[in-house]
């Protein structure tokens, strides 16, 4: 790894745990183990080291869910996959971050957005059109209304305002909106397979 690269890979864990405003220059140099001088050598400022993290991190997002598509063995196991992956990611994020590119990067914010807009939301749809066309959901789907209402699920899943850490496990959360949202689309065919994937009884699985 190329010290350029160590910088932007520390200053986005950083950022990840801490938020942005909160962690300086000298911040991201101290944990390194070089100079400040070395990290002004190699990013203008903290805003380059926020846009180029948040371009790394939408590529590591987008190879994830690349990864999810060509290794998983059908449409519910592929969506279980990427729901594991933003889980993760999830997890490992302060939502002060998200707040503060909102508020103080509308470059790193628009790139985020756009994003949503053509990676999750056309990955989502892709999803659909596979587990249609595998038999696993119902075909008579209205797909642009779905894959919206999925991605507001995600979206929804991180925001403490619908599900605060003092009252909510985020991993159940994501687990019963995933649950919900694959019955409601499945076939009765693709209910049986979703229960070995959600761990749930088949004899607990609506058939009806």
């Amino acid at each position: 790894m190329t010290v350029r690269d160590r910088i932007l890979d520390t200053a986005l864990r950083m950022f990840r745990t801490y938020g942005i405003k909160s962690v300086t220059m000298f911040d991201i140099s101290r944990e390194c183990g070089i100079s400040k001088k070395t990290v002004y050598e190699h990013f203008t400022d903290k805003a380059e080291l926020v846009q180029e993290g948040i371009g790394t991190l939408l590529e590591m997002l987008t190879e994830q869910m690349s990864s999810a598509r060509r290794e998983a063995a059908d449409a519910i196991d592929e969506l279980m996959r990427t729901t594991r992956n933003i889980e993760v990611l999830g997890r490992t994020m302060n939502p002060v971050m998200l707040f503060e590119i909102q508020k103080y990067h509308p470059q790193a914010a628009q790139a985020i957005a756009q994003f949503k807009r053509e990676g999750v939301l056309q990955h989502i749809r892709e999803n659909l059109e596979r587990g249609i066309a595998e038999g696993w959901y119902r075909s008579n789907l209205n797909m642009d209304i779905i894959a919206r209402m999925r991605q507001l699920q995600l979206e929804s899943a991180f925001d403490p305002s619908q599900y605060p850490a003092e009252q909510f496990d985020p991993h159940e959360v994501m687990q019963e909106i995933t649950a919900n949202y694959i019955m409601g689309i499945a076939t009765l065919e693709g209910h049986k397979l979703a229960a070995r994937y959600l761990q749930y009884k088949e004899e607990n699985i609506s058939t009806t």
